[in-house]
């Protein structure tokens, strides 16, 4: 006869496990790979949330058809070993996908924002970086950088930007992003020309900057870049740092 109440209980000791591991593994990847919005602006956390779903669901159903108290002890570990392997592995699977497409530099390159990915960043290119600090990809949040070609290579930098390997993905060309503070502060332009630009705006940027401590006079706007498309960051021209990023393409 089938003791449902124990397998019930089984299950459901299950199912909090699997929780437990897929709340410590989203909480990295939201609250410090993908840092809002970068979530919805690349999407690259979705693989994840759908791998810890049939995780959560497939992982406790198998508890509830295997367990069986009449089974030996050796039994019940076998089973549950099995299936831990196929859970285990499944989760990471989805880490490593989503960790290899998470957002590691926002470069500023020429006149706009650049989104960079940890999976578009080759280790020959990595290991050419002429600054230490940019020869491997950071594991705790997206960092500020700034893109500067030496005259001298210029042409080679555009060459290689054609065929597909442009100058943001070249960390050989990043430099600290405050050293390109006057720059940034150049090609910044206030929120006014946005706004007529894109009247739909308005509303997205008093929504964005629903509780921001920088004065509105302090604020512009530069074109942000992704693998996706395009959005607009709002920036604070004292930082030149984005202090919020709208989902508007400011060429469409």
């Amino acid at each position: 006869m089938i003791n449902w109440r124990e397998k019930f209980i089984a299950t459901g000791i299950h199912f909090v496990v699997t929780a437990l591991l897929g709340a410590i593994a989203a909480a990295v990847i939201f609250l410090v790979w993908y840092p809002s919005p970068f979530h919805i602006m690349i999407g690259g956390a979705e693989l994840f949330m759908l791998v810890v779903g049939c995780d959560l669901a497939l992982g406790p159903l198998l508890s509830l058809v295997v367990y069986n108290s009449r089974k030996s002890r050796r039994h019940l570990l076998i089973d549950y070993a099995v299936i831990g392997v196929l859970q285990i592995g499944a989760l990471l699977y989805g880490v490593m996908t989503t960790a290899d497409a998470r957002p590691v530099y926002i470069a500023f390159s020429h006149d706009r924002f650049e989104v960079v990915l940890a999976g578009q960043l080759s280790d020959a290119e990595l290991a050419e970086a002429s600054d230490p600090r940019y020869r491997e990809v950071p594991w705790t949040g997206p960092r500020f950088v700034a893109v500067v070609v030496p005259p001298e290579e210029r042409l080679d930098a555009t060459l290689k930007a054609i065929s597909g390997n442009e100058e943001h993905l070249r960390p050989r060309y990043y430099v600290p992003f405050e050293s390109q503070l006057e720059n940034i502060r150049k090609r910044a332009k206030p929120l006014e020309d946005l706004e007529r630009k894109k009247p739909a705006s308005q509303a997205l940027l008093q929504e964005a900057l629903k509780g921001a401590e920088v004065p509105s006079e302090r604020l512009a706007w530069l074109p942000l870049r992704h693998p996706r498309g395009f959005w607009s960051a709002v920036v604070d021209e004292t930082t030149g740092k984005p202090v919020a990023y709208i989902d508007l393409d400011p060429y469409d």
